[in-house]
């Protein structure tokens, strides 16, 4: 009898994905709704000006994904469907529900993100706080 070696990537991969929703279903709140079946990949990315939320979601459209800010929270959920166009000898894309949520610092401004959907890949933008300025004060003189 053969041993089946399996692909050592893989099954980081799929551990990776496993703990992705491990911790996301531990810090979010009890909810109604079925559990995320698949993690997208991640990437922040942060610059002078704002704060970039990259998310791989090929073969989705902007009808499949939603972006959610709630108090301090940006919430990312989507659904990629299954394509049952016959039998599958080898099946490695995720299909299914996937919620990411990211906590936002206090030097980003929840009001100003924005969300933007091309080529497979999803880019959420968070722009900085303004830094606090001096106003100088007018009026009569003494």
């Amino acid at each position: 009898m053969r041993q089946r070696l399996s692909d050592p990537m893989q099954d980081f991969f799929e551990l990776r994905d496993r703990l992705y929703r491990l911790l996301d279903e531990s810090f979010q709140p009890q909810q109604t709704e079925e559990a995320p079946s698949f993690s997208p990949p991640v990437d922040i990315l942060a610059t002078d000006d704002e704060v970039v939320i990259l998310v791989e979601v090929p073969g989705m459209s902007r009808d499949d994904v939603t972006v959610e800010v709630e108090e301090d929270v940006v919430t990312i959920r989507g659904e990629r469907a299954a394509e049952d166009d016959g039998q599958y000898y080898v099946r490695e894309r995720p299909v299914g529900r996937f919620r990411r949520s990211f906590s936002l610092a206090y030097h980003l401004d929840p009001e100003s993100v924005t969300a933007r959907l091309e080529d497979g890949l999803l880019e959420v933008t968070v722009k900085r706080r303004q830094p606090a300025r001096q106003i100088s004060v007018t009026g009569d003189e003494d």
